[in-house]
């Protein structure tokens, strides 16, 4: 007769754990994790970390825009402090990417070397940098990318990348690092303001030239009144214009929190009846975060609004990004935005910025080198205090002036 419960033996048991370690150990922790680039990104060509290491094509392959400012650098969050155990970078057939180093970090601030490496201008030929005994704590991963091939698909200066992995395991059983998320570690290596030439063309044709201004904001929960009497960051923003030129009137129209960005046919009516606009700033993503709008639909949205307002108005429009949600325990509606990421919205909003060939203003790299403490900078985490919506008004200004 069998023993139905005959124990399994223990060299069976250690196996088997040895085998879920294992396991463990070579899960991709960078795959869909968020990332920035120091440069800004050709259009659609944002997949760094999307696990596909086959595609040379977009969006499955990553590539920074043609600017001849080097080094250009894309650092990882890998969302909790690990023990790194290797990193793995896939250069490209697309050509370009030369002479790079990675590194590792704790707070997106101190980096620590932890290998050089040259591709090849001509083939695949993956850097695997492994270290399976003396394991890096860390929890942000940089490429530093020095140079360029030249002779790449797009530009000279384009730089490619196929994939970075990183493999590694968690502190502690949970693994999950005790130390509180810094919103803003990423954003502090990002550009706030990206100013194409129309910004110098405004300036000159209508901020210098004209005695009446007309500016309308449209916009979600993030650009709207919220019930109180302290003034928007629009409203600031409008107010220092008024200090810097001589105007005889700015009317503001602001179309701000209803209709919501799903409502296209009601804006674009909206947009219609704005007679001679000069200047439109066009802000969404915190109520498309928060209600868990897929990144793909909310940037056909955007995008399509921006189009539909490029054709209707000869007008400077400006897009403005979701703020990050503050996600500290001890600030009011936590649990509201547990779960809920609004940053992969203002990335999908940069990207309608790239495509449209619009000026953008990067809330969270604004807030993040204001040099203010997270708490001074939200009412709760959802929405700015004021001295973050005055922050924010200052770059307005900075990016028209």
């Amino acid at each position: 007769m069998l023993n139905r419960h005959k124990r399994t033996p223990a060299a069976v048991v250690l196996v088997l754990v040895l085998t879920a370690l294992s396991s463990a150990a070579q899960q991709n922790l960078a795959q869909g994790k968020p990332y920035l680039c120091t440069s800004e990104l050709l259009p659609g060509w944002t997949g760094l970390v999307d696990g596909l290491l086959s595609s040379d094509q977009p969006p499955g392959c990553f590539a920074t825009d043609n600017s001849p400012k080097f080094p250009k650098e894309v650092i990882i969050d890998l969302g909790g402090i690990f023990q790194i155990t290797k990193i793995a970078v896939y250069n490209s057939l697309n050509g370009n990417t030369r002479h790079i180093a990675i590194s590792s970090s704790l707070n997106a601030t101190d980096f620590e070397p932890l290998r050089q490496y040259y591709f090849p201008p001509d083939k695949v030929q993956p850097l695997v940098h492994s270290l399976p005994t003396h394991p890096r704590r860390g929890r942000y991963v940089k490429i530093k990318m020095y140079d360029t091939w030249t002779g790449g698909t797009n530009g000279d200066n384009c730089l490619y990348l196929r994939e970075v992995e990183v493999y590694g395991t968690p502190e502690g059983s949970a693994g999950n690092t005790s130390e509180p998320p810094d919103t803003m570690a990423l954003a502090r290596w990002q550009q706030p303001l990206v100013k194409p030439d129309t910004v110098r063309l405004f300036r000159r044709y209508c901020l210098e030239a004209s005695s009446q201004l007309t500016v309308a904001v449209l916009g979600d929960s993030f650009a709207a009144v919220d019930g109180q009497d302290n003034p928007t960051w629009p409203a600031l923003f409008v107010n220092r214009l008024k200090l810097r030129g001589d105007y005889q009137s700015i009317e503001v129209i602001s179309v701000a929190g209803e209709p919501g960005l799903d409502n296209l046919p009601q804006l674009q009516d909206k947009l219609a009846g704005f007679a001679s606009l000069d200047l439109l700033i066009i802000a969404y993503g915190t109520d498309a975060a928060l209600a868990g709008q897929p990144t793909l639909e909310f940037r056909r949205q955007l995008q399509q609004l921006v189009q539909s307002a490029q054709q209707q108005s000869a007008a400077l429009i400006v897009i403005v990004t979701p703020a990050p949600f503050a996600a500290e325990p001890d600030l009011a509606r936590y649990a509201q935005v547990q779960g809920k990421d609004g940053l992969r919205l203002a990335r999908a909003a940069e990207q309608v910025a790239a495509l449209t060939s619009c000026p953008l203003v990067r809330t969270a790299s604004v807030l993040a080198r204001s040099g203010r403490d997270i708490r001074d900078l939200y009412q709760d985490n959802v929405r700015l205090s004021q001295l973050a919506a005055l922050t924010l008004s200052r770059a307005m200004e900075e990016l028209l002036w």
